[in-house]
């Protein structure tokens, strides 16, 4: 079975942060169980042959959420089904 691939963080230098006090805060992210659940549900059939798809092509999928300062919240996801050339 093969692991989902996670791209790597994004540093940034000294130079592109703003100001200090921006840079103190901390960045969140909270995703909903439904939107896991969608997404590994996705993921798990294109990859186990559920699927119209091939089970090497790639997952794609909408996130649906909402950003209130530096916080981020998903609370659905939703899979594009799409037709390989």
């Amino acid at each position: 079975m093969s692991m989902m691939e996670v791209d790597p963080p994004i540093q940034s230098s000294n130079s592109d942060k703003k100001s200090s006090s921006s840079s103190n805060q901390e960045k969140t992210l909270k995703v909903h169980p439904l939107a896991i659940i969608g997404i590994s549900d996705h993921h798990t059939r294109v990859t186990m042959g559920g699927s119209k798809l091939a089970k090497d092509a790639p997952v794609i999928g909408l996130l649906f959420g909402f950003q209130e300062g530096l916080e981020i919240t998903i609370f659905d996801a939703e899979e594009i089904e799409y037709a390989s050339v």
